[in-house]
C-alpha cells in the first residue's frame, strides 16, 4: 500500500508546480498543412505484483515498461477523419531471475471515419496488440498445471467495419462486420518431472477466430431516446495453437465451430429530462451450438447506466450475460457485474473506484467448471498539462474454482505511469 501513498503524494506535488509548464508549446510535434498532425504518444510505467503468473502460489515481480510511440491524425473534426497509432513497449524486469521475460510488445491501431453530413456514416477500426498475461486464462479456469510457470504470449487482432444509414429523420439502420482472432507466440517447453516428457505450454489451448455480423434498426421515439431491434450472427472457429510432444503423440482433435444467433430489443440515450441518467441496453434470446452438438439457448443481455450524482461525483453500472468460445475449445457462459464510482477532486485530478464480479461456467468436453472472479480497482489520474498525464492504480483480483480449489488465486498489483503526448 505504500506505493499507492507515494503515488498520491506525487500527484499532490504535481498540482503545486503545474504553472511551471506554461512555456511548453501547445502545437503538435509536426503539422503539415491544415489537416495533418503528427504527435509523439509515449508512456512510462512501473508495475509491482505479488502474483505474476496468476497461480495459486504467487511469484512477486516488478517491471518497467517504456513505450515510445507516434500518432498521426488527419482531418480532425472534419467529414473524413483518420487516426493511426504505433507504439512499442520495452519490458524490463528488476529481478535477475526473471530477465528471461524481458521482451518488446507492439501496439498498432487505426481508425477511419467518414461522415460528410449525409445519411451514411462509415467507420473502420483495426488493431494489433501483443500481450504476455495469464489472468484472462485463469478466469476461464485454466490453471498452472496446464500452462506451467510462465507467461502466455499472444498477438491479438481486431477489425471492425460499421455502417449507419439514416432512412428517415427518425429511423436508422446499422450494419457491422467484425473479426477478432489471436495467435500464441514463443511457446514454453514443459518437462514432466516423472517421465521427462517435453510438451509446449500451449498444447491444451486453441486459438479462436471470431466473425460477428450485427444488424440493427432503431427508431427515435423521443428527442434523445432510441429504441430498436438487433440481430447478430457470430461464428467462432477453433484453430490449432502451437503443439509439441517429445513422445510423438498426436494432437487431440480440435472441437467444431461455435455459432450464435442473437435476437433482441435495444434502447439508448438520455433516460431523464435532466440528462443526468444515460444508458444503453440490449436484451434478447441467444441461440448457440458447437458443431456436432445439439443447440441450446439462453437469455442474453448487456446493460450500461451512467448517473451524474453531482457536478463532481458520478457512478455507473454495467451488467451482461453472454456465451463465448473458450481457449480450451469449449465455451464460457458468463454473467458479469461492474459498479464504478468516479470523482473530480480538483481541476485535472480524478479518483475512481470499481468493483466487478464475473461468474463463468466453463464447459469443455462435457465437463462444467464454475469460476467466480472478483476484481477491485482504485485509481487516480492527474492531467499535469496539455501534454503530460500521471496515473496511479491498485488492483486486487480474487479468482475461485469451486470444483478445483487448488487452482484458486488472488493477486495485488500496484501501477504508476505517465503518458506524454506532444
Amino acid at each position: 500500500m505504500s506505493r499507492f501513498l507515494i503515488a498520491a503524494s506525487a500527484l499532490s506535488f504535481a498540482a503545486t508546480v503545474q504553472a511551471a509548464t506554461s512555456w511548453i508549446p501547445t502545437s503538435p510535434l509536426i503539422q503539415i498543412g491544415d489537416d495533418l498532425d503528427i504527435f509523439t504518444d509515449s508512456s512510462l510505467a512501473v508495475e509491482a505484483t505479488d502474483n505474476l503468473y496468476s497461480q495459486a502460489s504467487g511469484r512477486s515481480a516488478t517491471f518497467f515498461t517504456i513505450s515510445p510511440g507516434i500518432t498521426l491524425e488527419y482531418g480532425r473534426e472534419t467529414g473524413f477523419e483518420v487516426t493511426l497509432l504505433a507504439r512499442r513497449g520495452f519490458v524490463q524486469f528488476t529481478d535477475s531471475g526473471l530477465r528471461g521475460l524481458n521482451d518488446t510488445r507492439d501496439i498498432l491501431s487505426g481508425k477511419i471515419r467518414l461522415s460528410t453530413g449525409g445519411p451514411l456514416t462509415l467507420s473502420l477500426d483495426t488493431s494489433y496488440r501483443e500481450t504476455a498475461r495469464n489472468d484472462d486464462l485463469a478466469q476461464q479456469g485454466i490453471t498452472g498445471s496446464t500452462i506451467g510457470t510462465n507467461l502466455l504470449r499472444q498477438t491479438n487482432y481486431n477489425h471492425a467495419l460499421d455502417a449507419d444509414y439514416r432512412l428517415t429523420e427518425r429511423v436508422q439502420l446499422g450494419l457491422g462486420v467484425n473479426r477478432s482472432y489471436n495467435h500464441y507466440n514463443n511457446p514454453t517447453i514443459l518437462v514432466d518431472a516423472g517421465t521427462g516428457t517435453q510438451t509446449y505450454n500451449t498444447n491444451a489451448l486453441t486459438e479462436i477466430d471470431t466473425v460477428s455480423i450485427p444488424v440493427e434498426i432503431e427508431y427515435q421515439a423521443f428527442e434523445k431516446v432510441w429504441f430498436g431491434f438487433r440481430y447478430q450472427r457470430d461464428q467462432a472457429d477453433y484453430e490449432a495453437a502451437p503443439y509439441f510432444d517429445s513422445t510423438g503423440a498426436a494432437r487431440a482433435a480440435l472441437p467444431g465451430r461455435l455459432t450464435k444467433d442473437f435476437y433482441g430489443l435495444t434502447t439508448r440515450g438520455q433516460l431523464t429530462s435532466s440528462g443526468k441518467l444515460t444508458g444503453t441496453a440490449r436484451i434478447g434470446l441467444l441461440d448457440y451450438a458447437n458443431e456436432g452438438s445439439p443447440s441450446d439457448n439462453t437469455v442474453s443481455w448487456s446493460v450500461s447506466l451512467n448517473h451524474a450524482l453531482t457536478e463532481i461525483l458520478s457512478h455507473n453500472l454495467t451488467l451482461s450475460r453472454d456465451v463465448t468460445a473458450s481457449s480450451t475449445g469449449g465455451q464460457n457462459d458468463s454473467i458479469a457485474y461492474t459498479y464504478g464510482l468516479s470523482m473530480n477532486v480538483a481541476e485535472g485530478l480524478g479518483l475512481s473506484l470499481s468493483v466487478s464480479r464475473n461468474e463463468t461456467e466453463a464447459t469443455n468436453g462435457g465437463t462444467v467448471t464454475p469460476v467466480n472472479t472478483m476484481v477491485y480497482t482504485l485509481g487516480a489520474d492527474f492531467k499535469y498539462n496539455e501534454h503530460l498525464t500521471l496515473n496511479a492504480g491498485y488492483n486486487f483480483t480474487d479468482s475461485r474454482i469451486t470444483s478445483n480449489p487448488a487452482g484458486n488465486f488472488n493477486s495485488n498489483t500496484f501501477t504508476l505511469s505517465a503518458a506524454f503526448r506532444y
